[in-house]
């Protein structure tokens, strides 16, 4: 029998915005909880994220640095009844959740991936692995509130403050206009209407028709100044966000997918339009409100309190709605953004898709996972429409119903007919508001889930770009000094005391077998990762004293990841640099060896490449590549498996023509022919740089690199490239 365990505060719900941080998303609701309000950004920043996940044993260490007294247990679900929740439950062998409560029949989860569930007995011993953390704050625990997510918008809008001032002002007196409608149908009704005053009615047909014109030429005026905060929202708002997403560590974009990060960026448009519209509208609803209920009060005190009563309850309904609300909207946006990474994976990968006979299999994941999120719109729609329907038949109701209420008083003629007419629209104008209010406050809701991605981007700490160091031309010295680098603090280390030093002008060659972390030292020397320990230095300055862009544009660089884009062979070779002209991009063709190629084109070099250069073959996509490199003349040049894609032949004229250049040359390679010929060969094996020298004395030597090479010696066949 399971012990009944109802936790005394909500927990708040976090998820998690990488694959491999449900750990730490677990962690901060529970901070959360006990009202140390950390942020996912923060915890990420400061614990690392590991690409592989995070054992129990990591999540622990990381409970104890927060201030929690931690334990861990291994036992079934009658040993989790006995702790006090919230407690971490590992989950499906491969994931964290939150058991946040349980009672005798049911046990109710918070998982960072897909919201609040709840389960029975047997769905939660399905998925549970045995093990649970129990966390409890120390003596060393501090509270903290909890910051506003508004503010990055709110910032950016008072940027407009002409703007907002103008929507304020045309807003207000909109709704001012609205206030006259019960009082001129009650001047009508009382004054002309009853005493049948024909003499009034054509001034009354000229004062409609200028009430009429003002009122749209209001609303027009409104809605122009509304289209121009939303455009200059816009502006700041993606300027903002696409630059710092730009400016963010590559590491950032390794743990995320496309899709999802332009469904962020697609995300501010309505945000600023909720903002624009709602927000302000809010702001005067809440102000007429009282205005109305005075003037309640004033014209029929009785039904007047009634009215206002009758609003309190409808409005308490709208806002005890709210977190079923909240709960719907996160499982819609979760799922909106899951189905839009889904298809740009797909699209991204269709060659794959197609040469494995996989698009059946492609489109069943995807119409699962639109159906899901087909479903979540579904209920979502059906709770709106729930809520309109009390609220929208309250409206309807209340007029006829006040007209009813009020009879008996205007026969004794303690109210006046237009009193009561004027009263009946003024009540409808009051619940106006209301029900805008509470329709407001659940989008608002609604925009915070969007607002959790976007603040995802723009908490995350941006890529060191110090220039404490003056750049002119970089002689091309790169020494690397008892470097090692690893993803996370809980990581195993991929590169461990390597030293090393590469003179100007000096071609170096890094071999290895797979995974001994030659594209990771490649990226070190870019300022792509960061060293756990140690410095990279570059002309004798630490590359952390440098602006680490206007060294990159010094360093000609092709890495595995280098792709091509959807411009012109001219653009994709010169990449937007400034200076560069079409001699320099045809001269970089001609020492990749693709120029003849090009020209063979109808519209040679401003032909279109499709998006990662699908129309051309791997070989001339390389080359193009390696074009782009050299277009600079780089002081540096970076080549990770730059030439795999190339024949034999190709690949030797290429490297004859590198050869002839001045620059330092760093470069990667598994096809141990392509760098033979180099100055000095590193030979890396888990991590550590194990032996270093010329080809000859490496192979004379018999150790890994005799390995490797005669390993190549005995694969190739007699149309194998290698050289014999």
């Amino acid at each position: 029998m399971l012990r009944r365990q109802i936790v005394l505060s909500r927990l708040p719900y976090i998820e998690q915005m990488e694959h491999s941080e449900c750990g730490l998303a677990c962690l901060a609701m529970i901070c959360g909880y006990y009202k140390k309000h950390v942020t996912l950004t923060e915890l990420r920043e400061e614990f690392g994220v590991s690409k592989s996940g995070m054992s129990l044993f990591h999540l622990k260490k990381i409970s104890e640095k927060l201030d929690f007294d931690v334990k861990a247990y291994r036992g079934d679900i009658t040993t989790v009844s006995k702790s006090a929740l919230p407690v971490i439950v590992f989950w499906e062998q491969r994931h964290y959740v939150v058991l946040e409560k349980m009672t005798k029949k049911y046990l109710y989860i918070v998982d960072p991936a897909s919201g609040r569930r709840r389960l029975t007995i047997d769905e939660f011993n399905t998925s549970y692995s045995g093990i649970f953390l129990s966390l409890k704050p120390n003596a060393h625990w501090r509270k903290r509130k909890k910051q506003s997510s508004w503010g990055f918008y709110i910032k950016h809008a008072f940027k407009q403050p002409k703007w907002i001032v103008l929507v304020l002002l045309f807003s207000t007196l909109l709704q001012g206009l609205g206030i006259l409608n019960p009082m001129l149908t009650q001047w009508i009704t009382d004054e002309v209407l009853v005493p049948k005053n024909v003499s009034f009615i054509s001034i009354l047909g000229y004062a409609v028709f200028m009430l009429y014109l003002f009122y749209n030429l209001n609303l027009m005026a409104r809605g122009y100044v509304v289209t121009k905060l939303q455009k200059h929202m816009d502006h700041a708002l993606m300027s903002h966000f696409t630059q710092h997403l730009f400016k963010l560590p590559y590491q950032f974009f390794e743990n995320r997918s496309s899709g999802d990060l332009l469904f962020r960026a697609n995300s501010n448009t309505f945000i600023r339009s909720v903002f624009s519209n709602r927000l302000i509208s809010l702001m005067i609803d809440c102000m007429l409100l009282f205005f109305y209920a005075a003037l309640l009060v004033w014209y029929i005190p009785s039904m007047g309190i009634f009215v206002i009563l009758s609003g309190v309850v409808c409005f308490v309904i709208l806002l005890l709605s709210t977190s079923i609300t909240q709960r719907l909207t996160s499982k819609e946006v979760e799922a909106q953004a899951k189905v839009q990474s889904i298809t740009a994976e797909n699209i991204h990968n269709i060659c794959d898709i197609k040469v494995m006979g996989l698009e059946r299999a492609s489109y069943d994941t995807w119409e699962k996972n639109f159906m899901q999120q087909l479903v979540a719109t579904e209920k979502r729609n059906l709770w709106d429409t729930f809520l309109n329907v009390i609220s929208s038949g309250y409206q309807f109701i209340l007029p006829v119903f006040l007209l009813w209420m009020g009879s008996s008083r205007v026969i004794e003629g303690s109210v006046s007919l237009g009193t009561l007419v004027a009263f009946s629209n003024l009540a409808s104008s009051f619940m106006a508001p209301i029900v805008s209010i509470g329709t407001a406050y659940n989008e608002v809701i609604l925009v915070n889930n969007y607002i959790k991605r976007i603040k995802d981007v723009v908490d995350s700490r941006a890529e060191g770009s110090k220039q404490n160091v003056s750049l002119q031309k970089l002689r091309g010295k790169i020494e690397i000094k008892n470097v090692d680098f690893r993803y996370s603090p809980y990581d195993e280390y991929v590169l461990k005391n390597v030293t090393l030093t590469i003179h100007p002008g000096e071609k170096v060659a890094i071999v290895g077998s797979s995974g001994s972390g030659k594209s990771t030292l490649a990226k070190l020397i870019l300022g792509l990762y960061r060293a756990t320990n140690g410095e990279v230095y570059i002309d004798d300055y630490p590359l952390s004293d440098y602006d680490l862009k206007s060294v990159r544009r010094e360093i000609g660089t092709v890495l595995q990841e280098t792709r091509l884009f959807n411009t012109t062979i001219y653009d994709n070779i010169v990449m937007n640099q400034p200076g560069l002209s079409i001699e320099q991009a045809v001269n970089a063709a001609k020492m990749a060896e693709i120029h003849d190629e090009i020209m063979k084109l109808p519209l040679g070099y401003y032909t279109v490449v499709s998006e990662n250069g699908i129309n051309f073959s791997g070989g001339q996509r390389q080359r193009l590549l390696i074009a782009r490199a050299l277009v600079t003349e780089p002081s540096i040049l970076i080549l990770d498996e730059a030439t795999s894609s190339l024949d034999s032949v190709t690949e030797k004229k290429i490297m004859e023509r590198l050869h002839t250049l001045e620059c330092t040359r760093v470069m990667i390679a598994h096809r141990l022919s392509t760098i033979k010929n180099a100055d000095r060969i590193l030979v890396m094996h888990k991590g550590t740089i194990v032996e270093q020298g010329d080809h000859l004395s490496l192979y004379q030597k018999g150790g890994h690199y005799y390995h490797l090479y005669t390993q190549q010696l005995e694969r190739a066949d007699e149309n194998s490239p290698l050289i014999r």
